[in-house]
């Protein structure tokens, strides 16, 4: 049975890790996606439906930096992996990424990615470096008990999410399939499952910048995580 929606959540709470360790978020076997992901926040699945079971993770790529995620490296797009739309499969309560790691272009050569603009790998490089910088600052503060009780830790947990721009761009749907009507959006799953909505957050909570809102959801049939990102 689905939860009632909380909204505003700003203090923990029983069933949500803030900043979650990297082993705990992604399989022993692709390490390198602390490379390119933030963990964030980890969630009690029975936060959201008393019948789920396990944790999911709101995670942060490093990207974009000028242009959406997934944008420049479309040569490396798989169902789970498209512009601003990415997925992946769960084994326990751990992440696995089933397409290509160049569709993160800090995980790409020169060769197989030529400069968008001059600078490109320069400026990215920068932009990582930076946000990587900011997101250890503030998750050790946090672990040393620096909390500020008015930090927004959860923007909205379980119900359903409202119409943005992660759905819409320049007047046309992004290419991942959702569906809605007078109830709510949800995703659809390459399977033809329906994604339910776990939570969502601002990026820029967690570190110095990052999307305006981060939202995640979850296919319980086949266990997906799959995560957009609106930007204002």
């Amino acid at each position: 049975m689905r939860r009632p929606e909380r909204h505003n959540v700003v203090q923990p709470i029983a069933g949500l890790r803030l900043y979650p360790d990297p082993a705990d978020v992604f399989v022993p076997d692709q390490p390198e996606l602390a490379t390119h992901l933030h963990p964030l926040v980890s969630i009690d699945l029975s936060l959201i439906d008393d019948d789920w079971r396990g944790w999911i993770h709101l995670v942060s790529p490093l990207e974009p930096h000028e242009v959406t995620l997934g944008y420049a490296t479309t040569d490396y797009h798989s169902p789970l992996q498209i512009e601003n739309w990415l997925g992946f499969a769960m084994e326990g309560d751990r992440y696995r990424l089933t397409g290509d790691l160049r569709y993160f272009a800090r995980a790409t050569t020169a060769a197989e990615l030529p400069d968008r603009w001059p600078r490109f790998r320069e400026e990215l490089e920068a932009h990582c470096e930076a946000e990587e910088i900011s997101y250890r600052a503030r998750r050790d503060a946090f672990r040393q008990g620096d909390f500020s009780p008015h930090m927004m830790i959860i923007d909205q947990l379980g119900g359903q999410p409202t119409e943005g721009n992660w759905y819409y761009r320049s007047g046309g749907a992004y290419a991942f399939p959702v569906q809605h009507d007078d109830a709510g959006i949800w995703p659809i799953s390459p399977g033809g499952n329906r994604f339910w909505f776990v939570a969502e957050v601002p990026g820029w909570i967690y570190r110095r910048s990052g999307a305006d809102s981060i939202l995640l959801f979850f296919e319980p049939v086949e266990r997906l995580a799959l995560l957009t990102f609106d930007w204002s």
